[in-house]
């Protein structure tokens, strides 16, 4: 027998029971959806201050969000469906209906999950103008198109005269379809690293902070497992006699990884970001490097200044140590440069100070010589 409500409350719309499991699905989907617009409003935050013109990159990322968001809510709109609950609790109408959202679903999943993946060749494409770099990058965005539409339309083609009775014990080939899919995805997430990983090596730089840039880069791995797992529960999946009921763990993965996609392809822009969380304060800096890359300069072609590493000079001889400095004696000096400024040295606005000088104009003219001493 079940406890009556109090007054004022009402039932909750996807309880978890033994034979309902379709709350799972709407956290998966919920969470997942939280978890893929917090990174795309980090990147946005990221681009909007400093530039308002998005990347190619960007724009790719922003429109498989758009892409994942209608996802997640055909996920939840199953699962008001018939989605994640048994058979007993299931009519026949409730079954066409949650067919048709979860054929839909996948189209947008799969569609999702490799514009991200464009979206991380797009990100490599401007990192270096090197030739053969350019050249991976490009083929890396027209396989990864190919796989996208070979990905669609072997799911969407279904079986038999209903392609979207995709969970029913007749469409048996539909697994295999998957594992095809799977493949291609590992296949360009592959790609992808390869392609950084051989031209962060190449780079003439100190080998932390390539260690650096190859760890943000390696953090996109885990999709490969999270698509393993989705495959392993589609192998157990198949043999199921209650498939809207067991379809749940399928649903979940499936989430995780598309979630995980999307985020990971903002972790590695995610540097200034990090970087201005750390104010700076209570700590002494002896170098300071100003770098600028090719395709983040604002400014015009031929007016920036290469900086280089300013040394500190000793103000006293009776300083014991030149890596220690009082806090009392220390004048901290913050300049604002525009974009758009004029073509001078960024350190050289003490010299445009008013200089208060004094001219005398001296005027002479010649005394005609004469030749008798007069």
């Amino acid at each position: 027998m079940s406890a009556s409500l109090p007054p004022g409350y009402s039932p909750a719309a996807h309880p978890l029971t033994p034979d309902d499991h379709s709350g799972w699905a709407v956290i998966a989907s919920s969470v997942g959806l939280l978890f893929v617009l917090l990174f795309a409003s980090i990147r946005l935050w990221i681009r909007n201050p400093a530039r308002p013109v998005l990347y190619a990159d960007d724009i790719a990322l922003f429109a498989a969000t758009a892409l994942a968001t209608i996802q997640s809510i055909l996920i939840i709109s199953a699962s008001d469906h018939g989605l994640g609950q048994s058979s007993k609790l299931l009519g026949d109408a409730s079954h066409g209906t949650a067919d048709k959202i979860l054929y839909a679903s996948d189209a947008f999943f799969l569609a999702a999950l490799f514009v991200s993946k464009l979206s991380m060749l797009l990100l490599e494409l401007r990192m270096s103008p090197e030739k053969w770099h350019m050249m991976l990058a490009k083929g890396g965005l027209v396989a990864c198109g190919a796989a996208m539409a070979a990905s669609i339309v072997m799911i969407l083609v279904g079986c038999g005269g209903s392609p979207w009775q995709q969970i029913s014990n007749e469409c048996e080939s539909l697994y295999n379809r998957w594992v095809a899919v799977f493949c291609l995805d590992v296949a360009v997430e592959l790609y992808i690293y390869a392609v950084i990983l051989r031209m962060l090596i190449s780079l003439q730089r100190d080998t932390s902070k390539k260690l650096k840039a190859i760890t943000m880069f390696s953090l996109r791995l885990p999709v490969i497992i999270f698509a393993a797992m989705r495959l392993r529960q589609l192998s157990m999946f198949r043999n199921s006699t209650d498939p809207f009921f067991d379809s749940v763990p399928v649903i979940v993965w499936t989430q995780t990884e598309l979630a995980y996609s999307l985020a990971a392809a903002t972790i590695p822009i995610l540097m200034p970001f990090l970087i201005g969380l750390n104010t700076g304060m209570g700590m002494y800096i002896g170098e300071n490097t100003i770098m600028q890359t090719r395709n983040d300069s604002s400014m015009n072609k031929g007016s920036g200044y290469g900086m280089h590493s300013i040394k500190r000079t000793h103000a006293s001889r009776n300083s014991q140590s030149g890596d220690q400095i009082r806090g009392d004696n220390v004048m901290y000096k913050s300049s604002v440069i525009s974009p758009h400024a004029d073509q001078r040295s960024v350190g050289s606005d003490d010299s445009t100070r008013v200089i208060i000088r004094k001219t005398v104009d001296v005027s002479f003219s010649p005394t005609p010589y004469d030749v008798n001493g007069k």
